[in-house]
Protein backbone atom coordinates (compact mmCIF):
# COMPACT_ATOMS: atom_id res chain seq x y z
CA UNK A 1 0.00 0.00 0.00
CA UNK A 2 1.18 3.50 -0.79
CA UNK A 3 1.91 5.73 2.22
CA UNK A 4 0.31 9.18 2.24
CA UNK A 5 1.03 12.07 4.61
CA UNK A 6 -2.07 13.88 5.86
CA UNK A 7 -3.21 16.35 8.49
CA UNK A 8 -6.50 17.74 9.79
CA UNK A 9 -7.17 21.40 10.62
CA UNK A 10 -10.05 23.60 11.74
CA UNK A 11 -12.42 20.81 12.77
CA UNK A 12 -14.78 21.07 15.74
CA UNK A 13 -13.24 20.58 19.23
CA UNK A 14 -14.19 16.92 19.78
CA UNK A 15 -13.15 15.80 16.28
CA UNK A 16 -11.30 12.49 16.53
CA UNK A 17 -8.46 12.75 14.03
CA UNK A 18 -7.43 9.14 14.58
CA UNK A 19 -10.86 7.63 13.95
CA UNK A 20 -13.36 9.28 11.63
CA UNK A 21 -15.12 8.59 8.36
CA UNK A 22 -12.30 10.13 6.29
CA UNK A 23 -9.59 8.06 7.97
CA UNK A 24 -11.63 4.89 7.63
CA UNK A 25 -12.08 5.53 3.89
CA UNK A 26 -8.38 6.28 3.36
CA UNK A 27 -7.11 3.26 5.29
CA UNK A 28 -8.89 0.91 2.90
CA UNK A 29 -6.51 2.05 0.16
CA UNK A 30 -3.42 3.64 1.74
CA UNK A 31 -1.04 3.62 4.68
CA UNK A 32 -1.87 6.85 6.49
CA UNK A 33 0.81 8.90 8.23
CA UNK A 34 0.10 12.12 10.14
CA UNK A 35 2.55 14.92 9.40
CA UNK A 36 2.97 18.63 10.07
CA UNK A 37 4.13 18.86 6.45
CA UNK A 38 1.33 16.89 4.81
CA UNK A 39 0.75 16.17 1.17
CA UNK A 40 -3.01 16.28 1.81
CA UNK A 41 -4.75 18.57 4.27
CA UNK A 42 -8.36 17.97 5.30
CA UNK A 43 -9.88 21.08 6.83
CA UNK A 44 -13.24 22.34 8.00
CA UNK A 45 -14.84 25.66 8.94
CA UNK A 46 -13.91 26.15 12.61
CA UNK A 47 -10.77 28.21 12.16
CA UNK A 48 -8.19 29.45 9.70
CA UNK A 49 -5.17 27.22 10.32
CA UNK A 50 -5.61 25.80 6.81
CA UNK A 51 -4.31 29.10 5.39
CA UNK A 52 -0.82 28.21 6.66
CA UNK A 53 -0.57 25.09 4.50
CA UNK A 54 0.58 24.78 0.89
CA UNK A 55 -0.42 21.29 -0.22
CA UNK A 56 -3.48 19.57 -1.69
CA UNK A 57 -6.33 20.94 0.43
CA UNK A 58 -9.66 19.17 0.82
CA UNK A 59 -12.50 21.00 2.57
CA UNK A 60 -15.25 19.19 4.47
CA UNK A 61 -18.22 20.69 6.29
CA UNK A 62 -21.10 19.34 8.29
CA UNK A 63 -22.50 22.87 8.47
CA UNK A 64 -24.69 24.79 6.05
CA UNK A 65 -21.79 26.41 4.21
CA UNK A 66 -20.85 26.53 0.55
CA UNK A 67 -17.19 25.69 -0.20
CA UNK A 68 -14.86 28.45 -1.31
CA UNK A 69 -12.93 26.88 -4.18
CA UNK A 70 -10.45 29.76 -4.11
CA UNK A 71 -9.21 28.29 -0.81
CA UNK A 72 -9.52 24.56 -1.41
CA UNK A 73 -8.55 22.21 -4.20
CA UNK A 74 -11.49 19.91 -3.48
CA UNK A 75 -14.57 19.94 -1.28
CA UNK A 76 -17.08 17.59 0.32
CA UNK A 77 -20.29 19.32 1.34
CA UNK A 78 -24.09 19.59 0.97
CA UNK A 79 -24.73 21.82 -2.00
CA UNK A 80 -26.58 20.40 -4.99
CA UNK A 81 -24.05 21.58 -7.54
CA UNK A 82 -21.34 20.40 -9.92
CA UNK A 83 -17.76 21.62 -9.95
CA UNK A 84 -15.95 19.25 -12.24
CA UNK A 85 -13.98 16.59 -10.40
CA UNK A 86 -13.36 18.96 -7.48
CA UNK A 87 -16.63 18.46 -5.60
CA UNK A 88 -18.54 15.65 -3.92
CA UNK A 89 -22.00 16.09 -2.46
CA UNK A 90 -21.92 13.80 0.56
CA UNK A 91 -24.56 14.93 3.08
CA UNK A 92 -24.12 14.51 6.81
CA UNK A 93 -26.88 11.90 6.93
CA UNK A 94 -24.66 9.58 4.83
CA UNK A 95 -21.81 9.60 7.38
CA UNK A 96 -21.29 7.20 10.25
CA UNK A 97 -23.40 4.33 8.97
CA UNK A 98 -26.67 6.23 9.42
CA UNK A 99 -28.09 5.13 6.07
CA UNK A 100 -27.26 1.50 6.67
CA UNK A 101 -28.66 1.65 10.21
CA UNK A 102 -31.91 3.24 9.05
CA UNK A 103 -32.39 0.68 6.28
CA UNK A 104 -31.63 -2.15 8.69
CA UNK A 105 -34.20 -0.83 11.20
CA UNK A 106 -36.85 -0.02 8.60
CA UNK A 107 -38.54 -3.41 8.94
CA UNK A 108 -41.91 -3.51 10.63
CA UNK A 109 -43.97 -5.99 12.60
CA UNK A 110 -47.66 -5.72 13.44
CA UNK A 111 -46.68 -4.30 16.83
CA UNK A 112 -44.75 -1.49 15.13
CA UNK A 113 -47.63 -0.38 12.93
CA UNK A 114 -50.32 -0.72 15.59
CA UNK A 115 -48.45 0.98 18.40
CA UNK A 116 -49.82 3.32 21.04
CA UNK A 117 -46.79 5.55 21.37
CA UNK A 118 -46.75 9.21 22.35
CA UNK A 119 -47.64 11.88 19.82
CA UNK A 120 -44.50 13.70 18.69
CA UNK A 121 -40.87 14.32 19.68
CA UNK A 122 -38.49 17.23 19.23
CA UNK A 123 -34.76 17.04 20.04
CA UNK A 124 -32.85 20.29 19.57
CA UNK A 125 -29.94 21.76 21.50
CA UNK A 126 -29.13 24.70 19.23
CA UNK A 127 -31.54 27.53 19.96
CA UNK A 128 -29.70 29.84 17.55
CA UNK A 129 -31.42 28.52 14.43
CA UNK A 130 -34.07 29.75 12.04
CA UNK A 131 -36.94 30.91 14.30
CA UNK A 132 -39.42 29.03 12.11
CA UNK A 133 -38.36 25.80 13.81
CA UNK A 134 -39.32 27.07 17.25
CA UNK A 135 -42.52 28.59 15.85
CA UNK A 136 -43.60 25.24 14.39
CA UNK A 137 -42.90 23.49 17.70
CA UNK A 138 -45.21 25.89 19.53
CA UNK A 139 -47.92 25.72 16.86
CA UNK A 140 -47.98 21.93 16.79
CA UNK A 141 -47.97 21.85 20.60
CA UNK A 142 -51.34 23.60 20.54
CA UNK A 143 -52.80 20.40 19.04
CA UNK A 144 -51.05 17.94 21.36
CA UNK A 145 -48.04 18.10 23.64
CA UNK A 146 -44.76 17.72 21.77
CA UNK A 147 -42.09 16.09 23.95
CA UNK A 148 -38.87 18.13 23.72
CA UNK A 149 -35.86 16.08 24.76
CA UNK A 150 -32.97 18.36 23.80
CA UNK A 151 -31.41 21.21 25.76
CA UNK A 152 -33.58 23.73 23.91
CA UNK A 153 -37.23 24.05 25.04
CA UNK A 154 -36.82 20.91 27.13
CA UNK A 155 -40.03 19.74 28.80
CA UNK A 156 -39.16 16.16 29.80
CA UNK A 157 -37.00 16.85 32.86
CA UNK A 158 -33.65 17.26 31.12
CA UNK A 159 -31.76 16.31 27.96
CA UNK A 160 -32.24 12.70 26.92
CA UNK A 161 -29.20 10.40 26.82
CA UNK A 162 -30.29 8.20 23.91
CA UNK A 163 -31.82 10.22 21.08
CA UNK A 164 -32.95 7.27 18.94
CA UNK A 165 -34.58 5.51 21.88
CA UNK A 166 -36.42 8.73 22.75
CA UNK A 167 -37.59 9.29 19.17
CA UNK A 168 -38.81 5.71 19.05
CA UNK A 169 -41.30 6.41 21.86
CA UNK A 170 -43.30 8.78 19.63
CA UNK A 171 -45.30 8.49 16.41
CA UNK A 172 -43.93 11.67 14.80
CA UNK A 173 -40.72 13.66 15.02
CA UNK A 174 -40.15 17.33 14.15
CA UNK A 175 -37.07 16.89 11.95
CA UNK A 176 -36.33 20.53 11.07
CA UNK A 177 -32.89 21.67 9.95
CA UNK A 178 -31.16 24.66 11.55
CA UNK A 179 -31.98 26.62 8.43
CA UNK A 180 -33.35 26.27 4.92
CA UNK A 181 -30.79 25.68 2.21
CA UNK A 182 -30.91 23.73 -1.02
CA UNK A 183 -29.13 20.40 -0.64
CA UNK A 184 -28.51 20.80 3.11
CA UNK A 185 -29.81 17.60 4.69
CA UNK A 186 -28.32 16.67 8.06
CA UNK A 187 -28.77 13.58 10.23
CA UNK A 188 -32.17 14.66 11.62
CA UNK A 189 -34.45 12.94 9.11
CA UNK A 190 -32.26 9.82 9.07
CA UNK A 191 -32.41 9.55 12.86
CA UNK A 192 -36.21 9.64 12.65
CA UNK A 193 -36.19 6.84 10.07
CA UNK A 194 -33.85 4.75 12.22
CA UNK A 195 -36.20 5.21 15.20
CA UNK A 196 -39.25 4.02 13.22
CA UNK A 197 -41.12 7.29 13.54
CA UNK A 198 -42.61 9.58 10.87
CA UNK A 199 -40.47 12.70 10.26
CA UNK A 200 -42.09 16.09 9.79
CA UNK A 201 -39.34 17.67 7.70
CA UNK A 202 -38.34 21.24 6.85
CA UNK A 203 -35.07 22.54 5.43
CA UNK A 204 -33.82 21.27 2.09
CA UNK A 205 -36.45 22.09 -0.52
CA UNK A 206 -35.06 19.28 -2.69
CA UNK A 207 -35.35 16.66 0.05
CA UNK A 208 -37.67 14.56 -2.13
CA UNK A 209 -34.76 14.06 -4.54
CA UNK A 210 -32.85 12.27 -1.76
CA UNK A 211 -35.69 10.25 -0.20
CA UNK A 212 -38.95 8.67 -1.23
CA UNK A 213 -41.53 11.48 -0.71
CA UNK A 214 -44.08 8.92 0.52
CA UNK A 215 -42.13 8.09 3.70
CA UNK A 216 -42.23 11.47 5.47
CA UNK A 217 -44.26 14.66 5.79
CA UNK A 218 -42.54 17.39 3.79
CA UNK A 219 -43.42 20.90 4.97
CA UNK A 220 -42.32 22.23 1.58
CA UNK A 221 -45.33 20.50 0.00
CA UNK A 222 -47.72 22.80 1.89
CA UNK A 223 -48.64 26.46 1.64
CA UNK A 224 -47.91 27.21 5.31
CA UNK A 225 -47.42 25.60 8.71
CA UNK A 226 -51.15 25.71 9.45
CA UNK A 227 -51.72 23.45 6.44
CA UNK A 228 -48.92 21.14 7.58
CA UNK A 229 -50.48 20.81 11.01
CA UNK A 230 -53.90 20.05 9.56
CA UNK A 231 -52.34 17.22 7.58
CA UNK A 232 -50.47 15.95 10.67
CA UNK A 233 -53.81 15.84 12.49
CA UNK A 234 -55.30 13.84 9.62
CA UNK A 235 -52.43 11.35 9.62
CA UNK A 236 -52.53 11.09 13.41
CA UNK A 237 -56.22 10.16 13.37
CA UNK A 238 -56.03 7.74 10.42
CA UNK A 239 -54.13 4.51 11.28
CA UNK A 240 -54.15 3.29 7.68
CA UNK A 241 -52.64 6.52 6.36
CA UNK A 242 -50.11 6.69 9.22
CA UNK A 243 -48.95 3.12 8.65
CA UNK A 244 -48.66 3.72 4.90
CA UNK A 245 -46.25 6.61 5.51
CA UNK A 246 -44.39 4.84 8.33
CA UNK A 247 -43.67 1.70 6.30
CA UNK A 248 -43.00 3.27 2.88
CA UNK A 249 -39.52 2.56 1.46
CA UNK A 250 -36.93 5.20 2.36
CA UNK A 251 -35.58 5.43 -1.17
CA UNK A 252 -37.20 5.11 -4.57
CA UNK A 253 -34.70 2.35 -5.26
CA UNK A 254 -34.53 -0.81 -3.15
CA UNK A 255 -31.24 0.30 -1.63
CA UNK A 256 -29.56 3.61 -0.93
CA UNK A 257 -28.25 5.45 -4.01
CA UNK A 258 -24.53 4.97 -4.61
CA UNK A 259 -23.91 8.66 -3.88
CA UNK A 260 -24.77 8.07 -0.21
CA UNK A 261 -22.51 5.04 0.32
CA UNK A 262 -18.95 4.92 1.73
CA UNK A 263 -17.80 3.66 -1.68
CA UNK A 264 -18.72 7.02 -3.23
CA UNK A 265 -16.48 8.84 -0.75
CA UNK A 266 -13.64 6.36 -1.29
CA UNK A 267 -13.87 6.77 -5.06
CA UNK A 268 -13.69 10.57 -4.74
CA UNK A 269 -10.68 10.50 -2.41
CA UNK A 270 -8.80 7.92 -4.47
CA UNK A 271 -9.34 9.98 -7.60
CA UNK A 272 -7.61 12.90 -5.86
CA UNK A 273 -4.72 10.96 -4.33
CA UNK A 274 -3.95 8.73 -7.30
CA UNK A 275 -3.14 11.75 -9.46
CA UNK A 276 0.38 13.17 -9.65
CA UNK A 277 0.73 15.72 -6.85
CA UNK A 278 1.10 18.72 -9.15
CA UNK A 279 -1.96 17.68 -11.15
CA UNK A 280 -4.00 17.27 -7.98
CA UNK A 281 -3.38 20.88 -6.96
CA UNK A 282 -6.17 23.02 -8.41
CA UNK A 283 -5.86 26.32 -6.53
CA UNK A 284 -4.02 28.91 -8.57
CA UNK A 285 -1.15 30.56 -6.68
CA UNK A 286 -0.95 33.42 -9.15
CA UNK A 287 -2.79 36.53 -10.34
CA UNK A 288 -5.93 37.71 -8.52
CA UNK A 289 -6.37 34.36 -6.75
CA UNK A 290 -3.03 34.89 -5.04
CA UNK A 291 -4.20 38.34 -3.93
CA UNK A 292 -7.44 36.81 -2.61
CA UNK A 293 -5.55 34.19 -0.60
CA UNK A 294 -3.23 36.82 0.89
CA UNK A 295 -6.25 38.93 1.85
CA UNK A 296 -7.76 35.98 3.72
CA UNK A 297 -4.49 35.44 5.57
CA UNK A 298 -4.36 39.12 6.54
CA UNK A 299 -7.95 39.03 7.78
CA UNK A 300 -7.21 35.93 9.84
CA UNK A 301 -4.15 37.56 11.40
CA UNK A 302 -6.10 40.74 12.21
CA UNK A 303 -8.81 38.63 13.83
CA UNK A 304 -6.24 36.81 15.97
CA UNK A 305 -4.66 40.10 17.05
CA UNK A 306 -8.05 41.61 17.90
CA UNK A 307 -9.00 38.50 19.85
CA UNK A 308 -5.66 38.59 21.70
CA UNK A 309 -6.01 42.30 22.51
CA UNK A 310 -9.54 41.80 23.86
CA UNK A 311 -8.31 38.99 26.10
CA UNK A 312 -5.53 41.24 27.37
CA UNK A 313 -8.05 43.97 28.18
CA UNK A 314 -10.19 41.50 30.11
CA UNK A 315 -7.18 40.26 32.08
CA UNK A 316 -6.13 43.82 32.92
CA UNK A 317 -9.63 44.52 34.24
CA UNK A 318 -9.53 41.39 36.38
CA UNK A 319 -6.11 42.33 37.80
CA UNK A 320 -7.34 45.82 38.65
Amino acid sequence: MRTIKIQFADFFPDWNAANNFIIRALKKHYQVEFSDQPDYLFFSCFGDEHLKYDCVKIFWTGEDLTPDFNLCDYAIAFDSMSFGDRYLRYPLFAIGGRVENALRNHVFSEADVADERGFCSFVVSNGNANPLREAFFHQLSEYKTVASGGRFLNNVGGPVEDKLAFLGDYRFNIAFENDMSEGYTSEKIMDAFAAKTVPIYWGNKKIAEDFNPDCFINCHDFQDFASVIEYVKKVDSDPVLYNRILTAPLFKEKSAPFAFTPAALEEFLCRIIDQPMETAKRISRFSRKSDYLNTQKEKAELYRLAHHNNLCKVLRRIVK
